[in-house]
Order: structure tokens, then C-alpha cells, then sequence
């Protein structure tokens, strides 16, 4: 009797282990109980990609429909209030978003460097950088540091699909003598074209809708009077400016930015 009474309990403990590890479905692949998968979350936004790689997310509204950006500067190398200005003028004119910030400019500590690589920059960025794309709202990050970038004449570059650097030593030495522009003039004009680049111009992500692609110099456009001609970022180009104004976006490149729209 005693033998029969233990086989019973045996029995009943098997029957209430096999009944509790039985059904595990429902709670890993359909949450709500319908049969369906659940919607996989959305992809990590990234910001170490090539310049161009987010022009959509820049000029379209569809995925994000504000833009954040962030601005750091070494010791001495603070853009001129009216350059910022400047810039949010030239995005809103040519970004189809709802809202765009631009935060008040932050001093970093100097990279204490003779001049900088886009080594250097990305590791700077990686240091210092604070505002990251979330939700709806695309973040994008611009420096200004102390020294000449490793090409003397260049004053600035895109070099992840958020970012830009700037060089205000050169910057600089080339505004505001006699003869030469003034720092706001080659701040605004530097900061629109190497934005035009995160914007995918010229047919560096954003397709053309006529030919104006100046291959030999890179992704830049061949109407010399267009803001993304191959020489605007240079100092090259500010020599012989002479006081001027801001080179704009030509019909090509407004082109290709509206088809996109």
C-alpha cells in the first residue's frame, strides 16, 4: 500500500512539472496573445557614417522633423553670433523641418595639436559631443578649434554624416585686414557649404537632376558663382573675395535638395 501511495505522488509531480514548462509561447513571440510577432524595435540611428549618408534626413521632414545642433569651440575660436544666424537661415530656407535649435555655443579645453587630422576631430567629437539623434529629432554637431587643419588652406570639412569641423586659426588670418572679408562673411559662407555636403551635394547622396557634378574635385558642383564650387571652403577662394557676400546655392543644387521634398 505504502509502494502504490509513492508511485501516486510520483505520478502527480510529473504531471505538474510537464504541465508548467509546456507553454512558453505566447509570452516570448506575441505579447498581446493574437498570434503575431511583435514590432522589432527601430534601428540605432548612426553618426559615424560617410558625409551624405543621412541627406534624407536632413532635408526631408518624413522620419525627422526637427533638427538639433549642437556647437563647440576651443579657447579663441567662437563663432560670430551672426554666422550662427546666418546658418539657421540657409536650413530653414532649404530643410523641410519643423523646428531647428541650434544650442548656445560650448567652450571645450584646446586639443593643444599644431594642426588637426580628421583623426583628431573624430576623437574630439567622441570626447566632447553631448547631443545624439533620438526619436524625431536629428542631432548634428559642429566644432571650431584653435588650429590649421593638416591642408593649410582649408578652412573647413564634413566628416561623418552629422558633423563638421571648422578651423579658426585660418579662419582667422584671412578676415578682416584690409582687403578681406570680414569673419562673419567666411563663417557663414563655410558653414552652408560643408552643410550642403551633410545635405548629400554634390551627387554625394542626393541624386542629380541635371549634370553639374565637378568630378575631378570631389563632390562639389561646377558652376563656379555656387556655393558648393570646389574652392568656397578654401582660402584660396577668400582671397580674391574682397569683401563680397555669401555665395548661395545655384538652380542645380536647389534642384536636387527640392526633388527630394
Amino acid at each position: 500500500m505504502k509502494s502504490r501511495s509513492i508511485i501516486f505522488f510520483i505520478l502527480l509531480y510529473s504531471l505538474m512539472i510537464f504541465s508548467s514548462c509546456g507553454d512558453t509561447s505566447t509570452s516570448v513571440t506575441d505579447p498581446g496573445g493574437n498570434g503575431e510577432d511583435p514590432d522589432p524595435p527601430p534601428p540605432e540611428f548612426s553618426h559615424t557614417e560617410a558625409p551624405g549618408a543621412s541627406n534624407e534626413a536632413f532635408i526631408t521632414g518624413r522620419e525627422y522633423n526637427q533638427l538639433v545642433l549642437e556647437i563647440q569651440y576651443m579657447p579663441g575660436s567662437k563663432p560670430e553670433p551672426e554666422s550662427i544666424e546666418n546658418l539657421r537661415t540657409f536650413l530653414e530656407q532649404h530643410l523641410d523641418k519643423d523646428s531647428i535649435t541650434i544650442s548656445e555655443p560650448v567652450e571645450i579645453p584646446s586639443g593643444n595639436l599644431e594642426s588637426y587630422t580628421p583623426g583628431d576631430i573624430r576623437d574630439l567629437e567622441q570626447q566632447y559631443r553631448q547631443q545624439l539623434t533620438e526619436g524625431s529629432t536629428l542631432a548634428s554637431y559642429a566644432i571650431f578649434v584653435d588650429g590649421p587643419y593638416q591642408n593649410d588652406n582649408v578652412l573647413g570639412i564634413a566628416y561623418y554624416n552629422t558633423s563638421t569641423a571648422y578651423f579658426s586659426e585660418t579662419i582667422q588670418e584671412i578676415s578682416g585686414g584690409v582687403g578681406q572679408p570680414s569673419k562673419q562673411i567666411i563663417e557663414t559662407t563655410v558653414f552652408n557649404h560643408e552643410f550642403g555636403h551633410l545635405m548629400g551635394l554634390v551627387n554625394n547622396g542626393t541624386d542629380m537632376q541635371d549634370d553639374h557634378h565637378d568630378s575631378s574635385n570631389g563632390a562639389h558642383c561646377t558652376v563656379e558663382e555656387c556655393l558648393m564650387y570646389f574652392s568656397v571652403n578654401t582660402s584660396d577662394f577668400f582671397a580674391n573675395l574682397f569683401g563680397g557676400s555669401v555665395p548661395v546655392l545655384q538652380d542645380f543644387c536647389v534642384a536636387d535638395i527640392e526633388a527630394l521634398q
